[in-house]
Order: structure tokens, then sequence, then C-alpha cells
């Protein structure tokens, strides 16, 4: 479970990017993180992965708060998506997916490409069930669509099997066509493995399509906290107009559906 007990983050100019939030995430849970942009949702996110640090409050996840010492281990309970993908374009599909594993291989293996028969294996089943084929194995990372590209990096997020998924606006740099695709594939993968994810989005019809939960912020503060079918046109009229100010009750946690995983025979 994650929990963010009163949470503040002040910056050193004196602003509040996050304003006393409290939250809890039930294990397994797909909750959206729903607001315009510069609302606090990716301050929100890093706080998880020890990028950002709370100036009050704390962040925990399963019953352990994040801190300075605790960061570099409870990390590798956490992979994220990222917006602009941050995959290295030169080099290949393989060794992208790959590199999500990195904490598990030694320097000089993963400097020379020497990875475990298992972790390849790995790369390719996970690259088969977010819809890529043996073809694209060998091919540079810059050859592929946005799309594709967004594939790759939610197949190397799973590499080290995380309980918990950041999705910081992983479709705000796709067309609405591809990025339905993508949260789709998102949504569908976090089932599979039984994933817990935080996918910040400021799209309302996206949040309402893929959410088990949404929760809103705007300006640093929690001002909604519900089901998808509570996000009526008349609170994200609000949302985006910066006049929602009322908590809706916290709606009990998403039972997972259990959705067959994909599995490709490796040679």
């Amino acid at each position: 479970m994650l929990k963010f007990n009163n949470v503040t983050k002040r910056f050193p100019d004196g602003t509040e990017a996050i304003r006393n939030i409290s939250l809890q995430v039930p294990r397994g849970q797909f909750c959206v993180v729903l607001g315009p942009s510069g609302a606090g949702k990716s301050t929100l996110l890093r706080m998880l992965n020890g990028l950002s640090s709370p100036t009050e409050g704390e962040v925990m996840l399963d019953d352990e708060q994040i801190t300075g010492k605790s960061v570099s281990r409870l990390r590798r309970k956490v992979a994220t998506v990222h917006q602009q993908f941050n995959l290295t374009p030169r080099m290949s599909v393989a060794l992208n997916v790959l590199s999500g594993a990195l904490p598990q291989v030694s320097h000089w293996r993963a400097g020379i490409g020497l990875f475990p028969a298992a972790l390849r294996e790995k790369a390719c089943r996970l690259l088969d069930e977010v819809g890529l084929t043996p073809e694209h194995l060998p091919r540079r990372v810059s050859e592929l669509s946005g799309g594709q590209q967004q594939r790759v990096g939610i197949a190397r997020a799973f590499m080290m099997d995380p309980a918990v998924l950041l999705a910081d606006e992983p479709v705000a740099s796709l067309d609405p066509r591809i990025s339905r695709g993508i949260l789709q594939l998102l949504h569908r993968q976090s089932r599979n493995h039984g994933t817990t994810v935080l996918c910040s989005l400021h799209q309302p019809e996206l949040a309402r399509e893929f959410g088990d939960r949404i929760v809103a912020v705007s300006q640093g503060r929690l001002v909604f906290d519900g089901t998808p079918a509570q996000l009526t046109d008349s609170v994200c009229e609000d949302l985006y107009h910066g006049t929602l100010n009322r908590h809706h009750e916290e709606p009990k946690a998403a039972v997972p559906v259990s959705v067959p995983s994909l599995e490709m025979a490796i040679a």
C-alpha cells in the first residue's frame, strides 16, 4: 500500500507544490492523478521514487517510510513510465528493455551487454506482451514510432517486477488514438502483474475510462477523490477553473480483474 500522510512540498522560494495531502492507494489499484499542468501531479509521483522529498509529512511504501536511508532499497520496488519515453535512442530495443534490470546485473556485464539468459528471455516475453515482435529486438529505438517507443518503455518498467508503477503523463506526447491504446496496454499489464499504478493525466475522459479511482489535485491540494462515475462534467469544469475545493468520499479498493498474460516461446 502507498500512503501519503499530511505531505507538503515547499521549495526554497516559498512555493508550495503540494499542500497537506493525505492519500492511501491499496495494492493492485489503478489510481489516476488528474489535474491541470502545474497542479503538483509530477511532484507527488516523484516523492515515491525518491526524486523529491516532502518538506513536511511522510511517504510510505508497504508500511516503510521513504527516506534518504531507505530510498535506494525501496526504489527497486518502483518503476516509472515517462512522458518523453526516457529511452536511449541509439541502443537497440532489446538493450533498452534489458536496462530495466540493471540493478540485478553487475556493471561490467551490463557494460558489454552480457545479460543472463533468464533476463533475455524475460525481455522477449515482455516485448511480446506489449505487442512488439522479435523483428523489433535489434532495431534502434530511434527508428520506432512514438507509440512503439512507449511500448518499449512499458516493457522495460516491468523487468524488475515492480510493486508500484508510476506513469507520469505517459500519453501526453501521443495522439488520441494511440494514447487510448497505450493506456489499455498499461492497464492490462498492471492487472497481469498485480502492480499498483499511480498514473498522472490531464484528460478527464481517459481518467474515467481507465482509472479504478481518480484523485484530482489543484494548486497542490487534493480536491477530489472518487470513482470514475463521480467525476462528472461539472466536477471537471470546476477542477480546470480552479474552483473545486471539496473532497469526495474515498471509494473502496478496486478488485483486480485477472487477465491471462501472453507467453512467448524462446528457442
